[in-house]
């Protein structure tokens, strides 16, 4: 293992984030060369949000936990406040394309208010755990049906603006975040199995309604879009609907499998692959490097999440270690998802994989996440 070269910067955990915005760099520019796109102008693009990431994570690292966790409702606020702007100044150009009003543009930069909200989310929901923590003298049942139904109360906004935006997606990863702290710190057992149970339930009656016609008519008046249920379909059975709505899948899996162990020879031809510069960019790691390459950048990962927690227990600190445990869970269930949905376990939601995949916005929030995460000092 790495040790530390000086108390100012954690080098075991410097390094796999260096490693992950090299193979980035990489990746978006085999991306691009399959594309047909100009390789210069996106590895240029992506050097930049490189740069300008590692220069966020820099400056977030000089600045405490504590004075973070103190302003978490402001941040909280100002970004349920960006969210909102969505309604009125969202991206045309974007919307033509998706249907959704996920994206602000600022002259010729997009920026998704998503991204941020999952930082100032992880840092309100740690804040509301500590304080109830400190504010109870016994934790009990009783205790954690309140403490579980005020953490409730403030994400309600959250999940209404991504109700309302149709981002199911990112949705999801919110509720990892809260599953991951619920455990964490310790909520009764009873309450989770209930939760567990309930989640269950609903993923189930999901299926039901997306394959049935009445179920159609109900996930229609509760805005659901065709799109959505077309990924559900897909996923159950996408050779079914391999010219059609599978499409995506199905040349993903094809591209996949190309790569074989070591990845494809430069001669042999690139499968196509719809939106793989971001949603698909596994595909590029599959079918360039193969199962060898795949499975190298699964590892880094992993590594990353261990010198993450790794950090914040060293810090003997319960409120580095909450939040340490809900930004990888967040990023560790985005992973799941994207890569899952690449290879044809899990459909398409339209989560990129961290870091990785094309987009500005995820790459520096990142490094927001990632500078607190360097902040942690060790006791």
């Amino acid at each position: 293992m790495i040790k530390r070269l000086s108390n100012d910067c954690n080098y075991s955990l410097l390094l796999p984030i260096f490693l992950f915005y090299l193979i980035s760099v990489g990746v978006q520019s085999l991306a691009a060369d399959l594309d047909g796109a100009d390789v210069k102008n996106v590895v240029t693009k992506q050097i930049v949000f490189c740069l300008i990431s590692l220069a966020a994570m820099g400056i977030v690292s000089k600045i405490s936990t504590s004075f973070l966790l103190k302003y978490a409702p402001v941040f909280y606020v100002l970004s349920l406040g960006v969210m909102a702007l969505l309604y009125w100044f969202y991206d045309p150009a974007m919307y033509a394309v998706t249907g959704t009003k996920r994206w602000l543009r600022f002259g010729g930069f997009s920026f998704q208010p998503s991204e941020l909200m999952k930082l100032s989310f992880i840092l309100l929901m740690v804040r509301l755990t500590i304080v109830d923590e400190m504010n109870r003298k016994h934790r009990t049942l009783k205790t954690d049906l309140r403490y579980l139904g005020k953490v409730l109360l403030f994400s309600l906004p959250t999940f209404l603006l991504m109700f309302m935006q149709r981002d199911f997606g990112t949705s999801l990863v919110f509720i990892a975040i809260l599953g991951a702290l619920f455990v964490i710190s310790g909520v009764h057992w009873k309450i989770l199995t209930t939760i567990t149970g309930i989640g269950a339930a609903l993923g189930g009656g999901l299926l039901v309604l997306v394959f049935s016609e009445w179920g159609n008519k109900l996930l229609y008046f509760m805005h659901f879009k065709t799109y959505q249920l077309d990924r559900v379909r897909a996923w159950v059975d996408p050779f079914q609907y391999r010219d059609s709505i599978a499409y995506q899948q199905v040349q993903s899996l094809y591209a996949i499998g190309s790569g074989g162990l070591f990845g494809r020879g430069a001669e042999q031809a690139s499968v196509y692959v719809p939106v793989r510069e971001s949603d698909m960019i596994f595909t590029v790691v599959g079918e360039g490097f193969g199962f060898f390459g795949g499975t190298l950048v699964i590892f880094l990962y992993f590594y990353l999440f261990y010198q993450i927690l790794s950090a914040a227990i060293k810090t003997n600190n319960k409120a580095n270690l909450y939040i340490a445990v809900a930004f990888v869970f967040g990023l560790l269930f985005q992973i799941f998802e994207n890569i899952g949905a690449a290879i044809g376990i899990l459909p398409l939601t339209g989560i990129p994989l961290p870091i990785l995949s094309q987009g500005g916005t995820s790459l520096i929030v990142l490094g927001l996440g990632l500078g607190i995460m360097m902040g942690f000092k060790e006791k």
